[in-house]
């Protein structure tokens, strides 16, 4: 994730998602998502709006067995640019609503989400943050909230995760940081996405540039408020990155193509790459 000395513009990347019918954001944020599943797939949340309100319903087989409404507009959080959906803690018991992005060149002043319990959908927090931040994940144990903080206007792409605590709700002051590189700069698109079961552990592939070969992943360990980050080989041949994904499989994370490719393997005791 070494410096880049290319601004990124949403038109470039409009264009590199339009074969694969992504819905995109033009700024920083890959947008909003229509839903999202419980972790065991039984339940579906929906967030509508309209009127200054947004009604959030959680579905069962079809049926609403829970409905709130919220004072202004909130979704769905997406967490890559081809929409995959975000939002709940691993166990399923919170989802985090956030704003729609905003496409207009720049970052927002204020940036603001809603808690909600999914028992019920009874709201638990109402954040606001100064600056611009989105949604990153949950820990385990739901006390940490992890944001991405976009902070420059000449690069929307470049970002740095920060933790939220839920209990003292309060933001902390210190960057998530890989230690062995402290004062890298971290800028790129999200690709693709994967946790581990318990939730330990969130695995994101970044593209750095839209169409470039330079990938990583970025390793958050949501348990334990770090991160680290791994520099993958050249992404090669015809296969489009915008349509890679991410695999747990007998201890490596695998990095796949559309095609089923395995294109690296991560040892994920050691965050290396595997040769």
């Amino acid at each position: 994730m070494r410096r880049s000395r290319t601004i990124v513009t949403g038109v470039v990347m409009l264009a590199a998602l339009s074969s694969v019918g992504a819905a995109l954001a033009v700024g920083p944020w890959p947008g909003l998502a229509p839903s999202v599943s419980s972790p065991s797939g039984e339940v579906r949340y929906t967030a509508s709006r309209g009127g200054g309100m947004t009604t959030v319903r959680a579905i069962r087989s079809g049926r609403v067995v829970a409905s709130t409404k919220i004072v202004g507009a909130f979704g769905i959080p997406a967490v890559t640019s081809i929409g995959t959906p975000g939002g709940l803690s691993p166990d399923g018991r919170l989802l985090v609503l956030v704003q729609p992005p905003v496409y207009n060149g720049g970052l927002r002043t204020q940036s603001r989400f809603v808690v909600l319990t999914t028992d019920g959908l009874r709201r638990t927090a109402s954040i606001t943050l100064p600056g611009e931040f989105g949604f990153d994940a949950i820990s385990p144990d739901r006390r940490t909230l992890y944001v991405i903080q976009h902070m420059s206007n000449r690069d929307l792409v470049r970002y740095v995760v920060r933790a939220y605590d839920l209990s003292a709700r309060r933001l902390l002051p210190q960057a998530i940081v890989d230690k062995r590189s402290p004062s890298e700069v971290m800028r790129g698109y999200p690709v693709a996405r994967v946790a581990t079961p318990s939730g330990d552990w969130v695995f994101t592939l970044y593209t750095k540039n839209a169409g470039s070969s330079l990938t990583f992943v970025h390793a958050l360990n949501a348990a334990g408020r770090s991160a680290f980050c791994i520099d993958l080989p050249g992404w090669s041949g015809g296969e489009n990155i915008w349509e890679a994904r991410l695999e747990l499989a007998g201890g490596m994370l695998l990095v796949k193509t559309k095609s089923g490719e395995t294109v690296a393997r991560i040892d994920t005791q050691t965050l290396k790459v595997a040769t």
